[in-house]
């Protein structure tokens, strides 16, 4: 671990300490600001802070503290939030020169309305890749190694929590844009069921895919984020689901790709797991990843072509312009047919499962790689396509490496209670994962 990591402090102790008086949101607020000053020079994981307005927030709410009113899980704790999702008072670049000057959000997005009803305080802005897409590289670094990628597109979400900054973080994910770049920082995710949150102030790139995901120091932490903009609709607040049974996912495209240190740490968190009274059993994916890894991209490509065609190409990164024109040369038919192979690959993969069972798959087939590129998302793709909610939980250090390695537990479309549950049952709690 370099000097550049830092636990930022788990939710549940946070506020454990603000009920007891030995913290306050004020003070938090000014812990977050000192950390940034101190470390983001490095790191770059910040876009915009607001300073000023993330004190005056935090003030308000250690008064209703002091007045015994509390908003939820979340009151007092900071959140940053990935510059594709607006905050009202900044503006939304996305990372791109297309948008250099575009005007202050005159809203803040919903999910983002949702967390300040709850108590969490915006603290500013994070790094993206340029419209939350593979190409144009932030200028964020791994703080566990600078010369390593953080991942994207939600670069700066899981830096900033690895480095200490922030607690909490949103980020989105279209392909794997939430669980592979917290696997490649030592943090955790959680990505709601797709589609299942709705509203406004998000910047597109595949309606089909674009879920708003929560970053935490730990999946418990990642699921109470996410608990604070989806609760209404997803009702991840309901009482802990039975205890689940965990599915070794064994795929081809897996077992070739895996590098020998990740899937020693993935193998080890299974094991653990199993001594924690979890049973386990092992299953053949029913419809190969690389399937639906296809599938992911016919829909992707033509939804990204669709909803940017009109884009000022000049500037915005070749990949991007590339793509965007290989998707709006997708007819129409071959999109529709693509949609609707998607729904029935999910539903012959997840009739291979019961309920009750979540799947465990490494979040990536390596450990971040270097700066040059965001890493391979092919592991995280297929769950995201798959439709239901995906949590990132952290496995430990690569033998090798030293680096962090992640896992993805994921469940079909509409688990997210089973998943959260679990992950903030008493038995999450002591696996910290």
């Amino acid at each position: 671990m370099t000097e550049l990591v830092r636990d930022p402090g788990r939710v549940r102790d946070l506020a454990a300490a603000m009920a007891a008086g030995t913290l306050s949101a004020e003070s938090l607020v000014q812990r977050c600001l000192a950390r940034i000053a101190e470390v983001d020079g490095q790191v770059r994981a910040w876009v915009q802070v607001q300073a000023e307005a993330a004190l005056d927030a935090a003030r308000v709410l250690d008064a209703e503290r002091a007045e015994g009113r509390l908003r939820g899980p979340l009151h007092g704790i900071p959140v940053a939030v990935k510059d594709v999702i607006d905050v009202a008072g900044l503006p939304t670049r996305a990372n791109s020169p297309s948008r250099a000057d575009i005007a202050p959000a005159t809203a803040d997005a919903t999910v983002v309305a949702h967390l300040r009803a709850a108590g969490a305080i915006i603290l500013g802005k994070v790094h993206t890749t340029e419209y939350a897409y593979f190409e144009s590289r932030p200028p964020t670094r791994n703080p566990w190694n600078l010369a390593r990628t953080p991942g994207g597109s939600s670069a700066g979400s899981g830096a900033a929590i690895a480095c200490g900054s922030v607690p909490l973080a949103l980020g989105t994910q279209t392909a794997g844009s939430v669980n592979r770049p917290a696997a490649y920082t030592g943090v955790a995710a959680f990505k709601p069921s797709t589609l299942a949150i709705g509203g406004t102030g998000v910047v597109p790139l595949s309606p089909s895919f674009d879920t708003v995901g929560a970053f935490g120091a730990t999946a418990q932490d990642a699921a109470l984020l996410a608990a604070g903009y989806t609760a209404d609709h997803l009702r991840l607040r309901a009482p802990a689901p039975a205890v689940p049974r965990i599915v070794v996912l064994e795929d081809a495209m897996v077992a070739a790709k895996t590098a020998h240190a990740t899937a020693a740490r993935v193998a080890a968190l299974a094991g653990t797991l199993t001594d924690a009274g979890l049973a386990l059993r092992r299953a053949k994916a029913p419809v190969p990843l690389e399937v639906l890894l296809a599938t992911h991209r016919t829909v992707m490509l033509a939804e990204l072509g669709r909803t940017h065609a009109r884009l000022p190409m000049d500037g915005i990164a070749p990949r991007i312009v590339t793509d965007i024109a290989t998707g709006l040369a997708i007819p129409d038919a071959e999109y529709h047919a693509a949609l609707a192979s998607l729904a029935g690959q999910r539903a012959s993969f997840w009739a291979g499962f019961d309920p009750d069972e979540l799947l465990l798959l490494p979040a990536a087939p390596d450990v971040a790689p270097d700066a040059g590129t965001t890493g391979d998302p092919s592991f995280v793709i297929p769950t995201t396509a798959l439709g239901g909610p995906v949590a990132t939980v952290r496995a430990g250090l690569a033998a090798d490496s030293g680096m962090p390695v992640g896992a993805l537990l994921f469940g079909a479309p509409g688990a997210d209670a089973r998943l959260a549950g679990f992950l903030l049952s008493e038995l999450g709690t002591r696996l910290d994962l």
